[in-house]
């Protein structure tokens, strides 16, 4: 029987590169039979579903499919891979769900940077995709976790014997050819042939500091694909804009090797022998040339300068390219304008925008599934984030062809993957068919297979968000006035949602301040003069809440925040998990210049006997709206 080869990464090591290579040439290297990339637990070009899967418990019959498929072809080596298995966590729940036979004919291969290296690659990562804020020293703080090899493999030397256990320098200077691809093919026996397709050279190299910076703000403040600048950045190799060692200094870098001196050398002498120079750090000892404070900043200055050069070119360049295109498509149609009849046609029966992204012609995966009332679709954008939307109450029942999820244009234009619940009636999510599928995407290890996790909705959708959040342990939740659950029985005060609260209250998940206690951080944006809505946030309890209150919001929390053209602002860093009190104060201060801001208060004022006050508010808004208009 074939060996199956398990490639586990780590994270910043020419995985996608490698991946790519195995799934570009997966059908010569089948057909010739020398290699099987296995498709059993594999999206696209990696096998992130084994490690999902692992984390979920449920790995065991995923990996006695792997060896049904690896027994179809037993005379050919077989191939998976997954940087996501680079985890001890991860390690310890494969090993105590493989087989024995899985145990006995794997083998595994890592490739690994040095650690102060790995973190400032990891940083720039993170920053340039927005997912981070440009906070060197605090990113520092939360990733020295990360520092930590050995035990992980440990952990798979345990399961696959040591011998069984490959562990492989990242750079140039260490791999076959100076290439990842190359290096992995001759461990693994495997001929580079002119057959096969290969990205020559080495290609990991890194953007600046400051390039990440700006591919950060570029992304946070315009609607430019940060995936398309960022290749076009690469093809342009624009001067001053790729380099190292601009993050940390050389003493923090020192000070991160230092904590794991220890550690590395057992792991060179277990795992590494033939690399003992490997995790040394000459090149950081000895006296640090302190630049001045002036050099320093005309350095900063340098890079900054460049860095802005270049991706100013690279968005002229898409914008050329697209203004081309749409030119070349406009001579090639060569039809005669259309009507304004056929506009309204053509507008009408346009599909939705999520669709135009998966269907056969489309660039990303994914799905859509009807439950008859409920409906789910999803649109696969990478693997770093994840968002579960619900139809809010205005949504339910619209029949249009072209019907976006809520939040859908907010995931697309940031590249977050999407799954959108779809709601026809306003029942509140209570489907048996719709919660049976969610469980089984639970089950299979969905949610667990993405970086990060959030669940958002407003009103209806925010009880949809809060009480299935428990799905994904550690997701984060978005709440804009939310109710608890409607279940008479529990809020007998509750008298609004008439359809609501006659849906089927016995089904799970009905109660969501009994679901929300596994998430790392739910956001609560309410109105805390709107008594339904506070009552609903008092019944929940936990420290992972963070409650946002906004006096004057009213009920329609999300719509006056998108008046004040902030709620994308909102969402983001709740989304992201990094959007404080401070932050959300300062960004509705300006609610008072928003009509439904003036209802809301004067409701108040007026419910609780304060008639005149409620006038001398309304007049004062009068006022400054008249003087806003004049000048």
């Amino acid at each position: 029987m074939g060996k199956i080869w398990l490639h586990i990464g780590s994270p910043k090591t020419g995985t996608t590169s490698l991946q790519n290579f195995l799934n570009d040439n997966a059908e010569v290297l089948r057909n010739t039979g020398r290699l099987n990339f296995m498709e059993t637990g594999r999206a696209h070009i990696a096998h992130n579903q084994l490690a999902a899967a692992a984390r979920t418990g449920n790995a065991t019959k995923l990996m006695e499919q792997m060896l049904k498929e690896a027994d179809a072809s037993p005379d050919m080596m077989q191939v998976a891979s997954s940087e996501m298995l680079f985890n001890l966590h991860t390690a310890r729940k494969l090993s105590g769900a493989a087989p024995e036979e899985f145990k006995q004919r794997t083998k595994v291969i890592c490739y690994i940077r040095r650690q102060d290296s790995y973190l400032e690659a990891l940083y720039k990562q993170l920053l340039k995709n927005s997912r981070i804020p440009p906070d060197r020293q605090a990113f520092l703080d939360d990733a020295k976790r990360r520092l930590h090899y050995l035990n992980t493999f440990n952990t798979y030397a345990e399961m696959f014997g040591e011998e069984n256990i490959v562990v492989r320098p990242f750079g140039p200077k260490w791999l076959m050819d100076g290439d990842v691809v190359r290096d992995f093919a001759h461990h693994l026996d495997l001929p580079i042939t002119g057959d096969l397709r290969v990205t020559e050279g080495f290609s990991n190299r890194t953007f600046s500091a400051e390039m990440s910076e700006l591919l950060s703000l570029m992304g946070e403040r315009t609607d430019f694909n940060t995936r398309e600048v960022i290749r076009e950045l690469i093809a342009l190799n624009h001067p001053g804009t790729i380099k190292s060692r601009d993050v940390f200094s050389r003493t923090e870098r020192l000070g991160l090797m230092q904590q794991v001196t220890r550690e590395n050398r057992r792991l060179v002498k277990r795992y590494m022998p033939d690399c003992t120079d490997f995790f040394q750090t000459g090149d950081l000892e000895g006296d640090e040339v302190v630049e001045s404070t002036e050099d320093q900043l005309a350095s900063q200055l340098a890079d900054r300068a460049a860095a802005t050069e270049a991706l100013m070119i690279a968005m002229g360049n898409l914008q050329a390219r697209r203004k081309q295109e749409r030119e070349l498509a406009a001579e090639a149609a060569e039809a005669p304008a259309p009507s304004p009849a056929n506009d309204a046609l053509e507008e009408a029966l346009a599909p939705p925008t999520w669709y135009r992204e998966i269907y056969p012609g489309g660039d990303k995966r994914g799905w859509f599934r009807s439950y008859g009332e409920y409906a789910a679709s999803f649109v696969e954008r990478g693997n770093e984030q994840l968002v579960v939307s619900f139809d809010n109450l205005s949504q339910a029942g619209n029949d249009a062809y072209a019907r976006e999820p809520w939040a859908q244009k907010f995931c697309a234009d940031r590249d977050f993957s999407h799954l959108g619940i779809y709601a026809q009636e306003p029942t509140w999510f209570r489907n048996a068919e719709l919660i049976e599928h969610l469980e089984t995407l639970r089950d299979e290890g969905f949610f667990t297979g993405f970086d990060k996790v959030a669940f958002v909705g407003t009103s209806m959708g925010a009880f949809g968000a809060l009480t299935f959040s428990s799905l994904a342990p550690g997701a984060t939740v978005v709440a804009f006035s939310p109710q608890t659950t409607l279940d008479e029985k529990k809020v007998p005060w509750e008298s609004r949602f008439g359809k609501g609260r006659a849906a089927d209250w016995t089904l799970p998940y009905s109660d969501a301040a009994q679901q929300t206690k596994s998430a790392d951080q739910v956001y609560l944006i309410y109105d805390q003069f709107h008594e339904g809505d506070r009552k609903h946030v008092e019944r929940l309890k936990g420290r992972n809440l963070v409650h946002l209150k906004g006096a004057g919001l009213g009920h329609k929390s999300a719509l006056v925040l998108s008046r004040m053209n902030v709620l994308k602002d909102v969402m983001e860093g709740a989304v992201l998990g990094t959007l404080t009190e401070l932050e959300f104060y300062r960004a509705i201060r300006a609610r008072k210049d928003i009509y439904l801001y003036r209802q809301a208060m004067e409701g108040y004022l007026t419910d609780r006997g304060m008639d005149k006050r409620a006038e001398r508010f309304a007049n004062a808004f009068k006022k400054r709206r008249r003087l806003q208009n004049a000048s």
